[in-house]
């Protein structure tokens, strides 16, 4: 997360950040690239801010938890596809999660195409800035806490 960070702060873009900080006690504060910050009370209702935040989503190469947030936007799309609604824009990064994703499709009849499946990062954000219906630079959120 700090690797995005620095690249939207080197790009003049503001870095909101998401917490929940109960579920890392150890943890003071988020990285120091972070301009706005908003503490989520649980994992689940953190992935629900940033879905709410965000106008899409990239999963990197990551572990469990980037696999929880993928799946939940994955999830979103799906019920939006079947009942309307708006599509929240979402792409993975790499050969690992496309066999995730391959692996859902087989044993649990997941649709792939609810998701963009990218084998780089460019691939991906050049995707993810041509489904965004604002521009990334006028995203405003009137009630974040700037750090």
């Amino acid at each position: 997360m700090e690797a995005a960070s620095l690249g939207a702060s080197q790009e003049g873009v503001p870095v909101v950040g998401v917490t929940a900080p109960a579920l890392f006690p150890g943890r003071v504060e988020a990285n120091p690239y972070v301009t706005d910050l908003i503490e989520a009370p649980s994992l689940t209702a953190r992935i629900g801010e940033m879905m709410t935040v965000a106008k899409g989503a990239i999963a990197l190469p990551g572990s469990i938890g980037t696999a929880t947030e993928l799946l939940i936007t994955w999830n979103a799309n799906h019920i939006v596809r079947r009942n309307g609604g708006v599509r929240f824009p979402t792409a993975a990064v790499g050969e690992e999660w496309r066999r995730v994703g391959q692996a859902l499709a087989r044993e649990v009849g997941a649709v792939t195409d609810d998701v963009m499946w990218a084998d780089k990062v460019d691939e991906a954000v050049d995707w993810l800035v041509g489904e965004l219906e604002t521009p990334i630079r006028e995203v405003h959120r009137p009630n974040l806490r700037p750090r």
